[in-house]
């Protein structure tokens, strides 16, 4: 049985680019075979833990072994990519396959193919390197404020591994606007988070076009 999970975030509770951002994953869910009735959906940001979505809890609950989950790209169904690891390594123990459309990544139900497996811990691998990669950013970065006098802090509510996130997803181009839809969080909050981070991603920018 093919079913489908659908995500967005509720940053962007009151425009019009919400609801068309998540009508347009139901379609190409039902495109690849999805039938609605069998699509399980939360608004909600992607930040938030796994537990605190009922949709996809729900989903979790209904999917048997020999059922496959697809879902539009990953960002949507994990809140990190070592979450991702893990929710795909419990999928594949339950003999639950899963298919990513963006990333062409399918699961199958008996588990990762060599290619797939070969893709999987390039990416766990990729996930230690960029935590080492933002933790010496960050450490840089709080040295060379406090050496300027600038009074370091950030929001409190976020978790440590968010912030992380967000400063890498700074770093790599992102907007304000995508990263409130990534992520859910405010504006003035992702201020305080990545201003501290201009300079940086000035000189990054410079070097990757010289």
């Amino acid at each position: 049985m093919l079913y489908g999970y659908a995500r967005v975030s509720t940053a962007f509770e009151k425009t019009k680019d919400r609801n068309q951002t998540f009508d347009r994953q139901i379609e190409i869910l039902k495109q690849h075979g999805v039938l609605e009735e069998n699509i399980y959906s939360d608004r909600i940001t992607g930040g938030s833990d796994t537990s605190d979505r009922i949709g996809y809890m729900d989903l979790m609950n209904k999917v048997m072994p020999g059922d496959t989950i697809v879902v539009t790209e990953m960002s949507r169904f994990s809140r990190s990519l070592q979450d991702l690891i893990s929710s795909c390594e419990t999928l594949m123990k339950k003999q639950i396959g899963i298919h990513f459309l963006k990333e062409r990544i399918e699961i199958g139900t008996d588990g990762l193919s060599p290619m797939n497996k070969f893709i999987f811990q390039l990416f766990g691998a990729f996930n230690e390197f960029e935590k080492s990669l933002i933790a010496s950013r960050v450490k840089e970065g709080m040295a060379a404020a406090k050496a300027n006098g600038t009074k370091l802090g950030r929001p409190s509510k976020l978790k440590d591994e968010m912030v992380e996130l967000i400063e890498f997803d700074y770093l790599s181009g992102s907007t304000y606007d995508e990263l409130q839809e990534k992520y859910g969080v405010t504006r003035p909050c992702l201020a305080k988070i990545c201003k501290p981070l201009t300079k940086q991603k000035k000189e990054k920018k410079s070097i990757a076009t010289f």
